[in-house]
């Protein structure tokens, strides 16, 4: 698999359990993640204890990289942060399952409390019932400030429980809760980015929105033909050619509806001046067909793509995300595994088949 299309691989558990909810569909495809930690060090309540496994590729020559698209040369933190300065909206793509990605998340917000910007963050990783749950625990925060927030490491670890963060398909929650603490320690309200999973399958099943949310989320943007024709690809190529292109419609849909409910959660967290920090995977940070297409035409958008390097592609080039109409910046990174993505989705399909005939032999 070369690396123009590896990218394509993240988080598909979820998508295809809400697709064939919606549709009725009765096939089922997910990928086991192979989590990996890395040691994070960062300010006070950003840290959390995990366990510590080796990256591959840290060698590798793009790997630790920033790269500013607009001139497609290599760039320091320091160029970076004097675009966050000025930004409305700043975007922090992940692939899902690389700890490297989630502490670099981190740490931008970190310089982001640094530079001393109002900010608010938006996690496409919860919905709107868990907000209740969330605001709890910053209260919390706030209120222990003068104390150091000494069990505040505690707090957000049962957040993550109460969140059935990893119940719910996301790699483990000892990796995101540093980009919570971030938020937390420099008080940054957090926000539900994604719809309930509910109105996901209702759209689904149904290819329609309530009407009386269709003007709150911009529902009326819809896909070009190139935009269709990209997605469309990425989709088909990210469940290894085993769906058709016409059977990605409903999928469509739904990563629409995510990407419109994540921009209003921006939107509305923008109002009054903060910069709106979204953590979401690459797919939707990216400008040319995800959030941002739900974004002002105007607002000053800074996207950043967190990509794993991959042997013997030592050009930047060589990326299909290392593209100007996708992203602002592109930060490279170590990688969590080499296997191939439908090599683990065929090893599970097979599993899967074992476990039915064994069930049905019984």
């Amino acid at each position: 698999m070369t690396c123009k299309n590896r990218h394509s691989f993240s988080l598909l558990r979820e998508k295809l359990i809400l697709w064939c909810d919606a549709t009725g569909v009765r096939f089922f495809l997910g990928f086991t993640f192979l989590i990996a930690f890395s040691a994070w060090s960062a300010p006070s309540l950003a840290q959390t204890v995990t366990e510590e496994k080796p990256m591959l590729l840290s060698e590798h020559p793009l790997s630790e990289s920033l790269w500013r698209m607009k001139t497609g040369k290599r760039a320091t933190p320091e160029v970076l942060n004097d675009a966050i300065a000025i930004a409305d909206y700043l975007l922090l793509g992940e692939k899902h399952d690389n700890p490297r990605h989630h502490a670099l998340q981190a740490h931008i917000i970190d310089e982001v409390g640094a530079l001393g910007r109002e900010a608010k963050v938006v996690f496409e990783m919860l919905e709107p019932s868990h907000q209740p749950l969330v605001d709890a625990v910053t209260r919390f925060a706030y209120r222990n400030r003068a104390a150091d927030n000494a069990n505040l490491p505690e707090r957000l670890a049962a957040l993550g429980e109460d969140l059935h963060w990893n119940d719910r398909g996301w790699p483990d929650w000892s990796s995101y809760q540093p980009i919570f603490a971030s938020a937390i320690t420099h008080a940054m309200p957090i926000f539900a980015g994604n719809p309930e999973r509910s109105d996901l399958r209702a759209l689904g099943k149904t290819g329609k929105v309530p009407e009386r949310l269709r003007e709150d989320l911009k529902w009326d943007t819809i896909y070009d033909k190139a935009q269709s024709q990209s997605l469309t690809d990425e989709l088909v190529a990210a469940h290894c050619g085993m769906i058709s292109r016409d059977a990605v419609g409903p999928m469509m849909e739904m990563q629409r509806l995510k990407d419109a409910h994540m921009a209003r959660a921006m939107r509305r967290s923008h109002q009054d001046g903060s910069l709106a920090i979204l953590v979401a995977g690459n797919g939707h940070t990216r400008k040319d067909r995800g959030v941002p297409m739900f974004l002002e035409a105007d607002a000053r958008v800074v996207s950043i793509g967190f990509v794993e390097v991959a042997r013997g592609e030592d050009k930047p080039s060589s990326y299909a995300a290392f593209d100007a109409a996708l992203y602002d910046w592109i930060w490279f990174t170590p990688r969590v595994d080499e296997k191939d993505p439908c090599d683990k989705f065929k090893a599970q399909l097979e599993a899967m088949q074992t476990g039915k005939k064994q069930k049905a032999d019984r």
